[in-house]
């Protein structure tokens, strides 16, 4: 996703979760945050995507400000995405229409890239020599 060219209210993205590389990651406290749904919506939702297999969750182990080890779920950028596809809230659905806007641009992208192919090819058919093209 190019956050630079993010509609005004996704630019909750670009400093978001921990990051490890080129991928980031969130906790359910976090995306319930970035969401803004009560938590037991964010359960609710998040159960529903690992039924079908959809998001996973990584599981890692974190010492906590206790001194406790504590087992914590993570998601990468992509399971965020999908739990907020299932959301309602203002974020969640600008998410959707700035997604869907996404794919309208780049499925016309293609179309043209097609087009003019197609032309670049007919112009070097008719240019050539038809019975070269044979041998």
């Amino acid at each position: 996703m190019d956050y630079n060219n993010t509609p005004e209210g996704l630019n909750i993205f670009q400093n978001f979760g921990l990051t490890n590389g080129n991928e980031q990651y969130a906790t359910r406290k976090q995306i319930q945050s970035l969401y803004d749904v009560p938590r037991k919506t964010l359960a609710y939702n998040i159960n529903a995507l690992k039924e079908d297999d959809l998001i996973n969750g990584a599981k890692i182990r974190h010492v906590a400000k206790d001194g406790r080890q504590r087992i914590q779920e993570l998601f990468d950028i992509n399971e965020i995405v999908a739990i907020g596809f299932r959301l309602r809230s203002d974020t969640a659905i600008k998410l959707q229409r700035y997604a869907a806007n996404l794919l309208i641009e780049k499925i016309q992208t293609v179309h043209e890239e097609k087009r003019l192919l197609e032309l670049e090819l007919s112009y070097a058919w008719n240019k050539s020599d038809q019975n070269d093209l044979y041998r």
